[in-house]
């Protein structure tokens, strides 16, 4: 497998708005998502990143596990999209915190006043 995109994906309602994901870097030849929207297993919104992956390649049958190699620039990329995703998730919720593992905290300062 490789790395095709990171895309940026907003969830409301229950939904993954396929339509409206925003690929935030474009590493191979990701033309977008099929479906308009899919059900989520979580119900909150917020924007996500997702990694798009290409087809299965020669090294995953060889390991006998799907397996990608990332490169530092995926790695950065992939930061830099997180940082993104939390600032459109504060956008999108108007909340500076909303749970989950990152400190997942606003920079904007109206949201402190």
């Amino acid at each position: 497998m490789w790395v095709k995109a990171i895309v940026l994906i907003p969830r409301k309602g229950g939904f993954f708005l396929l339509d409206q994901a925003a690929v935030f870097k474009r590493y191979g030849a990701f033309v977008g998502f099929k479906p308009r929207k899919v059900r989520a297993e979580h119900v909150g919104d917020g924007v996500g990143v997702a990694l798009v992956l290409g087809a299965p390649s020669r090294v995953d049958g060889d390991f006998g596990e799907f397996t990608v190699f990332f490169d530092w620039a995926h790695v950065e990329d992939l930061l830099k999209a997180m940082d993104e995703s939390d600032a459109l998730t504060a956008k999108l919720t108007g909340k500076r915190e909303w749970g989950g593992k990152r400190p997942y905290t606003s920079t904007w300062l109206e949201h402190y006043m």
